[in-house]
């Protein structure tokens, strides 16, 4: 009986002391978190492992985030997860019917924002853009034939009423009575330069009754069906000679500064800037909301996630993940790190105290053999 107790004694004394020794190596990897002096000589095993070895720990943290955690190829699986694609198309689903069933304006949604519109900036950049594509335009197709860009821009009907139209100006312009005196200067003048001949003819006629004469006569031959034959006939041929020249011949009319103040001008007048800014987004963008729903938005969603692909080598380097988690662990208090690692870890550092109890209890057991044997 002396005997059991002696051996039952050693088990749980080397329990103990196993137990113990595994517990304060335990305590030793955190505590103290500063280095302890007696007088001047530093106190050995001060501090502890993880507070003497921060730094390094961080460093070598970061190297274990960005060499086997957040890797560029484990990134780049993530963004092909197509699950993942389809929670972000939702979402973005989900915001575009948001967006179509607010009555907001553009003019308000830019003061929401802070963002200064300003109509004139607006239809200046309308402007310059517009001069910048038809330049471009000019300019990448100099050599095209103009009847390969308006030969079904104008039909004959047209033509017919460009006609009509240049005849009843012609007309109008001859029914002037700027344009009869014109005339009767013109008379004047050619009868004059034909000396004795002209000034019989004037002394029979007035210059007077000469132009209103001449201008009766050409305005009777623009009403007839001849003369309107005679204008389409001109303008078509004159519509035809223009389509084979190439597009070329309008650039140095285009360049000119009036052509384009012109064009400016007529911009500024006739784009609606301000009522656009009024309209509510919903008005605006209802005609195209299931194409954009259908088409755009996946499209978008596709692309936006090819183009983080592609991107996630620079971002990570200039992101700096590696530095960014050394200097954020080693800014971490030690309590902390001690809390986080016990947070993770804390069951295996019991069962490591366990474990260091049961050798010992079995080393203690092993130790009281020689009392069974004597």
């Amino acid at each position: 009986m002396e005997i059991l107790i002696k051996i039952l004694f050693m088990v749980v004394v080397g329990s103990f002391i196993g137990g113990l020794t595994n517990s304060i190596a335990i305590k030793m990897l955190f505590r103290p978190y500063e280095a302890k002096y007696i007088g001047k000589w530093k106190v050995p095993f001060t501090p502890g492992v993880i507070p003497k070895r921060r730094d390094q720990l961080a460093k070598q943290l970061g190297q274990l985030v960005v060499n086997h955690l957040l890797t560029i190829e484990s990134i780049q699986l993530k963004l092909q997860d197509r699950e993942l694609k389809q929670q972000v198309h939702k979402r973005v689903n989900q915001e575009w019917e948001n967006v179509l069933t607010q009555s907001i304006t553009i003019n308000q949604l830019s003061e929401k924002f802070q963002l200064d519109l300003n109509v004139d900036d607006m239809k200046g950049m309308i402007a310059d853009k517009v001069i910048e594509q038809i330049r471009n335009f000019l300019q990448q197709n100099q050599q095209t034939l103009l009847k390969d860009w308006l030969d079904q821009a104008i039909t004959e009907v047209e033509l017919e009423k460009v006609s009509k139209l240049l005849r009843d100006k012609g007309i109008d312009l001859l029914n002037n009575e700027e344009t009869s005196q014109k005339i009767e200067v013109v008379i004047k003048q050619y009868a004059e330069s034909k000396g004795f001949l002209g000034n019989m003819v004037l002394s029979m006629f007035s210059s007077d009754e000469l132009a209103h004469k001449v201008q009766q006569l050409v305005i009777e031959y623009l009403r007839s069906e001849d003369g309107t034959r005679w204008i389409e006939q001109a303008v078509k041929k004159e519509w035809t000679n223009l389509l084979q020249q190439e597009i070329q011949i309008i650039e140095p009319l285009f360049e000119k500064e009036q052509t384009q103040q012109l064009l400016r001008s007529l911009i500024y007048r006739n784009i609606p800037v301000e009522e656009w800014l009024e309209k509510p987004i919903q008005e605006m963008m209802t005609p195209f909301a299931e194409p954009i729903r259908e088409k755009v938005l996946p499209l978008l969603v596709d692309q936006l996630f090819a183009k983080l692909s592609e991107s996630v080598p620079n971002m990570l380097q200039q992101l700096e993940v590696e530095k960014m988690v050394e200097k954020q662990v080693a800014s971490f208090p030690t309590s902390r790190i001690e809390e986080i690692i016990l947070s993770i870890s804390r069951k295996e550092f019991k069962l490591i105290t366990y474990l260091g109890a049961l050798l010992g209890g079995f080393i203690g057991l092993i130790q009281a053999i020689p009392f069974i044997v004597v």
